[in-house]
């Protein structure tokens, strides 16, 4: 076979990324895989190459999509231009020899990539770094250092996804892969998943979008896959721990940093059996455990960045007059309860409510309406009846 011949696997690479997926969409206006655009751009700088990874990964992502067209608008090229430098088919005319991105389009991309991330940040809601969420994203630094598989485990409703989301935000050079699991999915559907968030075309066998996978990540790179625990759920035991075995398989052939987050009924399930499990568990030296509710320091961080209220003193009562009828209550005991009970969301959610109470009677937030916001979450959450 010739040099420049293509194997049957190109082709089939090839057709399945001219065709992944049907209709005019924004994945399909760009004809490339992750792992392919690797390929097809490495005679190019480092800079360059990191640069079209991260336009690439951050255009096709539903968050802030961008047809190829748009994306070459906002970098002054032609659409043809961004299309064969993708799929390696931008070459000298005369000697037919792949060129390199030019340095006034890797100028362009770095300018296009700073922009998107500042308006990115300008419209995401506001995120408080709490001593918790500090601390999922130290084990995010931790793992893409040591390219190795970190846990993550704590409760629901603690913050971790919202740190996760937001490390990848603000570190996606290119090189942060976000990966939320869901239940029932089996392996296929993991695989599938990952493969989605790397800018893989998911319309081929499972085996095949592994092995795929494997040229796509890269050892400075990191994957986090979120809410593993939720791989538990399916119809077969057998699944759950198959699709471990392939995440130890894609980590083995990869050796990228690897974050592996979930409920405590991840690492429980994992150690009860570790006979089928070991070869990860010795893997993941660091396992993060968080708090089995919001810490006293992640509220009183939220309040600071609200700027109206103080972390409320353990004796301190508030009365409210609810029906015509005073009620007294501690907002010490409010968070304390609510945390344990529901979450950290359901203490900004009561925040966010006392501040709309409080723009109603044009004040500045107090903890009168935080109580007043807490009593109608109550109110609303009983079922009434007119019959009594």
């Amino acid at each position: 076979m010739a040099a420049n011949e293509e194997t049957p696997s190109d082709q089939d690479e090839q057709a399945n990324e001219r065709n992944v997926e049907a209709g005019d969409t924004v994945r399909a206006s760009w004809p490339v895989s992750l792992d392919t655009l690797r390929k097809n751009v490495s005679n190019s700088s480092a800079e360059a190459q990191e640069l079209i990874v991260w336009c690439f990964l951050w255009c096709i992502d539903a968050a802030h999509p961008y047809r190829v067209q748009e994306f070459a608008a906002r970098v002054g090229a032609d659409t043809t231009t961004i299309t064969r430098i993708i799929q390696g088919k931008y070459t000298n005319p005369n000697s037919q020899e792949r060129m390199p991105i030019s340095e006034k389009l890797t100028r362009a991309m770095d300018a296009f990539k700073k922009l998107e991330i500042e308006r990115s940040q300008s419209k995401r809601s506001v995120f408080v770094l709490t001593p918790t969420a500090k601390r999922i994203q130290n084990a995010c630094e931790l793992a893409r250092e040591s390219q190795s598989p970190v846990f993550v485990v704590g409760p629901s409703h603690i913050g971790k996804t919202w740190a996760l989301k937001n490390h990848t935000e603000d570190n996606n050079h290119g090189r942060t892969i976000y990966v939320r699991l869901q239940a029932a999915s089996g392996l296929g559907g993991m695989v599938r998943a990952i493969a989605e968030a790397c800018g893989i075309s998911t319309k081929q066998p499972t085996a095949r979008l592994v092995e795929r996978l494997k040229h796509a990540l890269k050892p400075n790179m990191l994957l986090i896959l979120d809410e593993v625990h939720q791989l538990m759920y399916t119809y077969r035991k057998e699944a759950f721990f198959a699709c471990l075995e392939v995440i130890r398989e894609i980590y083995d052939a990869v050796g990228c940093g690897l974050v592996l987050c979930g409920t405590k009924l991840l690492l429980n399930h994992v150690r009860t059996n570790k006979d089928e499990l070991e070869q990860l568990m010795r893997r993941g030296v660091h396992k993060i455990i968080l708090p089995d509710m919001p810490t006293k320091g992640d509220v009183e961080a939220i309040l600071r960045e609200i700027g109206e209220i103080e972390f409320p003193a353990r004796a301190m009562q508030v009365t409210v007059s609810v029906g015509g009828r005073p009620i007294v209550e501690r907002p010490y005991e409010i968070l304390r309860q609510v945390g344990k009970d529901e979450g950290l969301k359901a203490i900004t959610e009561r925040l966010r409510y006392g501040q709309k109470l409080a723009s109603k009677a044009k004040a500045s937030l107090s903890w009168e309406h935080f109580v007043r916001a807490h009593l109608i979450i109550k109110q609303n959450a009983i079922p009434e009846s007119d019959w009594d």
